[in-house]
């Protein structure tokens, strides 16, 4: 993703995955904080940024973030919020760019469908879902044990689509749960029914 500031203030600023990387060093992975954020608004919770921050640094067994990670990760929730918000199919995951190796990229999604389910679980406490959630649910469990293949044409097209049909299949769970109208991509097609073929 690119950073680009925003003239107005008013849309939050993009975060990108190798900008969070950098700041938060080896405390954690960035798409395991995405996926957990996502997770909890997912669930319909409404943390506001310091609780979550609170939950964050629990989750990751009470680390302390400095000042600029903070900001990094206040601005991450701000911008996930508002994509989620705007009713559209542009939020995407947090992952590595394109041009990083396979084996970095299907290792980070299958963080993030796992990052994602921890987040919904605590989000969601003790209501029930729909069948097409648990579905979804029980897919990115399966997708969080994805094996890297080695880097072919076949295996980035395998890592796009599979990508792909996870970044819908939130999106749908988001609009579930919290009583929105099912989102479809441009093609008029939904989360659903992309291919769940890992290997």
């Amino acid at each position: 993703m690119t950073n680009h500031p925003s003239p107005s203030g008013d849309m939050p600023v993009t975060v990108s995955f190798d900008e969070l990387a950098s700041l938060l060093a080896e405390q954690s992975h960035p798409s395991e904080i995405h996926g957990y954020l996502c997770g909890l608004f997912s669930a319909g919770a409404h943390p506001g940024v310091q609780q979550w921050l609170a939950q964050l640094a629990e989750q990751m067994g009470d680390k302390s973030f400095d000042e600029p990670a903070r900001q990094l990760l206040s601005q991450l929730f701000l911008h996930t919020q508002n994509e989620l918000n705007s009713g559209s199919l542009s939020a995407t995951l947090l992952l590595p760019d394109d041009d990083e190796a396979l084996g970095l990229r299907t290792q980070s999604l299958g963080i993030w469908c796992q990052s994602f389910i921890s987040g919904f679980g605590q989000g969601l406490d003790s209501r029930q879902v729909s069948e097409m959630v648990e579905e979804v649910l029980r897919d990115f469990a399966e997708i969080s044990l994805i094996e890297t293949a080695e880097e072919s044409e076949e295996s980035e097209k395998l890592y796009v689509e599979v990508s792909e049909f996870v970044r819908l299949a939130w999106l749908n769970v988001y609009a579930e749960v919290c009583g929105l109208p099912e989102l479809s991509d441009s093609d008029g097609r939904s989360g659903q029914g992309a291919s769940r073929t890992l290997h």
